[in-house]
Formats: structure tokens, C-alpha cells, sequence
């Protein structure tokens, strides 16, 4: 039987049935406030104690992004940022959210292995959470990590990997840590400038048309490696032209990852004035947790475009923009 399982994948990395909640970077810094002055913070330090016991009694957990890296990652102020880490290991456990190319490996798989009657092993529940840091990115053995990691240092990271992240976010080398976030910063660039050119060019179709539009640019765009993940599963590498293009329609429509960075790029592109390099960072944070998440607490201009876009219902998540609602909820 082929399948797309990776061995970390078996692994549980915490209890079943736990409520998964995403928060963003305001919100993770808004807890760390509440920690350091809890008479300024009331309502939140109340949240945080809540979230600490919940975490602690594995009723919750609180993966971080690639983009949550980033954003602490990104402070020059030293203390805050080891402030802003020590709060986001602590009540994360150092658990990340594994990157776009591992989630799409997996939902492109599933798709595919129904339409064809292929042998498919779902993998663990807890498949898409990693405590490895750098798996946020890309897996460890992915060549686009550009890494030369050593198996001594992943054997460490594995053993503990709270203090690896810990480290990486308040200790790394000053060149290091600013390369990290200038590459991070090109990637979301990119995007926004994509999306830009994009708006500007088909400004005046309707919006199903658009909608086919960036259907089609995001199957090109990854065309390469969903040919690799059919051939994984014993498929010819054509199978995507299948039936004039159904299945190629099918996998994008169907893909959470493609459906919700399609569907929010176009409220994007259907907004007034400019787009913003944080637009991308924000984007891809809500195509990273929303299909995988329970709860999800961020700021207002992107919890609207979910909603909007009807996305709350189709990956049944809550969708909310004050931490105090947490309150109620855990």
C-alpha cells in the first residue's frame, strides 16, 4: 500500500481530543504583557491563567506559525523578544503548525487517492503539528530549507525541543536572525506583488471569473510538485488533466490550502487602496490554521475576510478578534 506517512507523523504530540487554538502575534504579545505587569492586564492575565492550566492539563493546545516565528523573531528589542518567546514556548510547548508544502502533500494525496479508488493511509490525527521549529518552514529532509543540520543538532532539538525554540528566538546570532526575517520579508513581497499585478490586470471580470483565474495560477504554480505527489501514489503524471481538467478542478476546489488562499486573495483583491506586505504574512497564517484549528483569535481585518468568504462554516472554526472570549470557551 503507498503511502504519503511520515514516520514523525505517528507520533503524538498531544492528547486527542484537545481544542486547538491559533492565536496571532498581537494577541501572543498581549498575553506576555498580562505576565509581566498582570495588575495592568487584568481581563488578560485572567485568559492566561486559564490557557496555562488548560495547556498544562492537555485540554488545549497552542501551535505556533512560520509567521509567529517571524514576528518574534523580527524584534531588535532583546528583551522583549526573549519576553515575547519565553511566553509563546511556554504555552506552545514549542508545537508549530508544519509548513505549506507537507499540508498540501497530504491534502493533494487524499484527494487524489479517492478519485482514482488508490490505497490511501490517513495519517496520525496530529500529522500537521511538529515540535520541531524548523518544520514550520519546510520538513527537515525538504532541500528548500537550505539547512545543513546536522544529526547531532536535530537529535538535540528532538530532546528538547522548547529550548531549541527558545533559542532560536532569543539567542540567535544577530546576522542569522536578521537574514531570517529579510528572506522571510521576500517571499511575502513577492505575493503582494503577484497579487497586485493580478488585481490590476483583471480589475474588470466578474468575480467567478477571477475566481477561475486564480484556480488556474495556483495549480500552475504548484503543478510541479502535485505531479511528484501523484507519482508517489502510483498515478500517471497526466492524471490531472482528466477529463478536461476535472481533476485539476477538483484538487484545487477541494484543497483547503488552495480553497483558502484563493478565496481570501480575492476579498483581498476586492478591497480598496493597497496591499500590504502584512496582508501575506496574514494570509498565510490563515491558510495554515484555519482547517486545522478550533478557535482562532486574531485582528479584526482578516477574521472579516474569512467571514466573508464563508470560511468559518466550511472548516468549522470559531473565528474571533478578543482574547477574553477564551474565557468561555476553555
Amino acid at each position: 500500500m503507498i503511502s504519503l506517512e511520515r514516520s514523525e507523523d505517528i507520533e503524538a504530540v498531544a492528547p486527542p481530543r484537545s481544542t486547538v487554538v491559533y492565536l496571532d502575534q498581537n494577541k501572543w504579545i498581549d498575553l506576555m504583557r498580562a505576565a509581566q505587569t498582570p495588575a495592568d492586564h487584568a481581563r488578560d492575565h485572567q485568559v492566561l491563567e486559564r490557557l496555562c492550566a488548560a495547556v498544562e492539563a492537555g485540554r488545549v493546545r497552542l501551535p505556533l506559525t512560520s509567521s509567529n516565528l517571524y514576528e518574534t523573531h523580527k524584534v531588535n528589542d532583546a528583551p522583549l523578544r526573549a519576553a515575547i518567546a519565553y511566553t509563546q514556548v511556554t504555552l506552545s510547548r514549542a508545537q508549530v503548525f508544519r509548513g505549506r508544502k507537507r499540508r498540501l502533500e497530504v491534502e493533494v494525496g487524499r484527494i487524489l487517492a479517492d478519485i482514482y479508488g488508490v490505497p490511501w493511509t490517513e495519517p496520525n490525527p496530529d500529522w500537521v503539528f511538529s515540535r520541531l521549529f524548523i518544520e514550520a518552514q519546510a520538513e527537515v529532509d525538504d532541500p528548500r530549507l537550505s539547512l545543513d543540520i546536522s544529526e547531532r543538532v536535530l537529535r538535540l532539538f528532538r530532546e528538547d525541543p522548547e529550548a531549541a525554540l527558545f533559542d532560536y528566538l532569543a539567542d540567535s546570532d544577530d546576522d542569522v536572525r536578521r537574514q531570517a526575517v529579510a528572506t522571510f520579508e521576500q517571499g511575502a513581497e513577492r505575493l503582494r506583488a503577484d497579487i497586485e499585478v493580478r488585481r490590476a490586470k483583471h480589475r474588470n471580470e466578474s468575480l467567478s471569473m477571477r475566481r477561475r483565474i486564480y484556480s488556474v495560477l495556483l495549480a500552475l504554480g504548484d503543478q510541479e510538485f502535485m505531479i511528484d505527489t501523484a507519482v508517489k501514489l502510483g498515478l500517471p503524471w497526466r492524471c490531472f488533466m482528466d477529463n478536461k481538467g476535472a481533476t485539476m478542478r477538483r484538487v484545487v476546489k477541494d484543497t483547503p490550502t488552495f480553497l483558502i488562499e484563493r478565496e481570501v486573495s480575492l476579498k483581498l483583491e476586492g478591497q480598496r487602496g493597497n496591499i500590504h506586505i502584512n496582508d501575506m504574512r496574514d494570509m498565510q497564517n490563515f491558510t495554515t490554521v484555519l482547517p486545522y484549528s478550533n478557535i482562532v483569535v486574531a485582528e479584526n481585518k482578516f477574521i472579516n475576510l474569512a467571514r466573508q468568504a464563508g470560511l468559518a462554516e466550511c472548516f468549522d472554526v470559531r473565528l474571533e478578534t478578543d482574547l477574553g472570549v477564551l474565557l468561555e470557551s476553555i
